[in-house]
């Protein structure tokens, strides 16, 4: 079924009446966009839906991966807020003690995965988590994954602000692509890059300003390649990239 915004408003009512695989899917396909003024702090809108499907199933282990994956992102993106601007504090309501409260929190999550046992396809993932938690210093291993990456950055001065997103299925990528497109009005700098990497190597790049008419994308005239070898799963970090699955807004 093709993502648009029909089938999240039903996945939503869906998961708002208590179903779990609708909660599921919904918490995944969120954490790839935002909700709110792109220009404001990043949200996380898929949280609370990833927490209603491990509270009927502590043991789903792509949620819980899911779940883990994105605190450990925001504990890294309120560390370098607050650092790059302690003033977030007051505007937010973020300090050194909630964002220590999400890593402790992931770190029990992760705990919970490697109890599971997810599979072999995850553990370079998980093995690059442990050590953004803290948990470890093993060093994964790299050029591991297949992904899409979605790039859009603007320069001010000289701070850059970026958004990413990284996704593992053709059609989440183009989802994902359009409601960004849509919520910074074409991009920051205009329509962003997408690259498509197959095991850890760059294979494709386009830019989606050639294929795209004030904003809206043609993606008819955009050969998004498939991806091969191993996909990345959802919600686990890219090795030695400083990537995660799913979006990400910097400011550097």
């Amino acid at each position: 079924m093709a993502i648009n915004d029909e089938k999240i408003t039903r996945l939503e009512t869906a998961a708002t009446a208590g179903d779990a695989r609708a909660a599921r899917e919904l918490g995944r396909l969120l954490s790839l966009t935002v909700t709110d003024d792109p220009e404001a702090d990043q949200t996380w809108p898929e949280e609370r839906w990833l927490r209603a499907v491990l509270k009927a199933d502590p043991h789903d282990v792509e949620p819980l991966m899911l779940l883990t994956g994105r605190l450990a992102q925001q504990v890294s993106y309120w560390e370098n807020g607050l650092e790059m601007n302690p003033d977030m504090v007051g505007e937010c309501g973020e300090d050194e003690g909630t964002v220590e409260r999400r890593r402790t929190e992931a770190q029990e999550l992760y705990a919970r995965i490697r109890a599971i046992g997810p599979g072999v396809d995850a553990e370079a993932g998980l093995d690059e988590l442990a050590v953004l938690l803290g948990l470890s210093d093993k060093p994964p291993a790299e050029d591991t994954y297949s992904f899409y990456l979605l790039q859009d950055e603007v320069w001010s001065g000289s701070v850059v602000h970026a958004a990413i997103i990284v996704a593992s299925d053709p059609d989440e990528i183009r989802w994902a692509c359009d409601r960004w497109l849509t919520l910074s009005d074409g991009g920051f700098g205009g329509p962003p890059t997408l690259l498509t990497y197959v095991d850890g190597s760059e294979v494709s790049s386009i830019d989606l300003g050639e294929h795209s008419t004030d904003g809206v994308m043609d993606w008819a005239t955009v050969a998004v390649p498939e991806l091969t070898g191993t996909r990345l799963p959802p919600g686990l970090p890219v090795p030695g990239r400083d990537l995660y699955y799913g979006f990400s807004a910097r400011v550097e």
